[in-house]
């Protein structure tokens, strides 16, 4: 019979995913503002990918603490 996965290797394998998460982002925001700057000729959207991709990554990542942050505040709020 198998055994139930140990919650911390669940929590950490996500947080891991957070973590590779903010460099594909930024990854992701320059590779289409490279494809913009090639279509467009305006050197700056790069940069702008990269930008919009960072900020894009960090928002990912609160929007997650935020929700397990709030997921762990009810679980303690519920009546044993």
């Amino acid at each position: 019979m198998p055994t139930a996965p140990n919650k911390s290797l669940i929590t950490g394998g996500k947080y891991l995913a957070l973590a590779t998460a903010l460099p594909g982002y930024v990854v992701a925001g320059f590779l289409l503002g490279a494809f913009a700057d090639h279509w467009l000729h305006w050197p700056i959207l790069r940069a702008l990918g990269v930008i919009f991709g960072t900020f894009t990554g960090l928002s990912q990542i609160f929007r997650q603490l935020l929700r397990d942050e709030k997921r762990a505040q009810e679980s303690k709020d519920l009546p044993k």
